[in-house]
């Protein structure tokens, strides 16, 4: 019986000692946008914003728009959202049926940065002016 206490007063240093995990998560922003949103009355799979983020990015990277259209172009961020991502920021049209490929981009927008890293989504709706207000998950 003498042998358990010594056994733990060996052991309990060893287990203080070992290495604990305290990196930060590894991407906060997936982790908060992972499940809908919203924008306005219009609500977005994370599919469907994820699959409008990366055509935006395939048009950064190969230095062309949509169908003639300024898409994707600069986000300047004047209304000052708070992103979990540095900019440079770009927006593009977030559509419910596919991706933006010209026309009439609606109301809302995906914006990213320059390494394609999803900043948040963002809306005319409800805005004054040419504004935006953010769409759920954005502030």
């Amino acid at each position: 019986m003498q042998l358990l206490p010594a056994l733990l007063f060996f052991l309990a240093p060893i287990t203080l000692a070992l290495p604990v995990d305290t990196s930060p998560i590894d991407n906060p922003l997936e982790i908060r946008q992972s499940g809908s949103i919203t924008c306005g009355s219009t609500t977005y799979t994370s599919s469907q914003v994820t699959g409008a983020r990366n055509s935006g990015y395939n048009y950064v990277k190969q230095g062309g728009t949509a169908g003639g259209s300024s898409y994707p172009h600069t986000y300047n961020n004047y209304e000052g959202f708070d992103f979990l991502v540095s900019g440079p920021y770009y927006e593009f049209p977030l559509l419910k049926s596919g991706a933006y490929t010209g026309g009439s981009p609606g109301p809302d927008r995906v914006i990213f940065n320059g390494n394609g890293q999803r900043a948040g989504e963002i809306t005319h709706t409800g805005a004054s002016g040419n504004s935006f207000v953010g769409c759920s998950g954005t502030s």
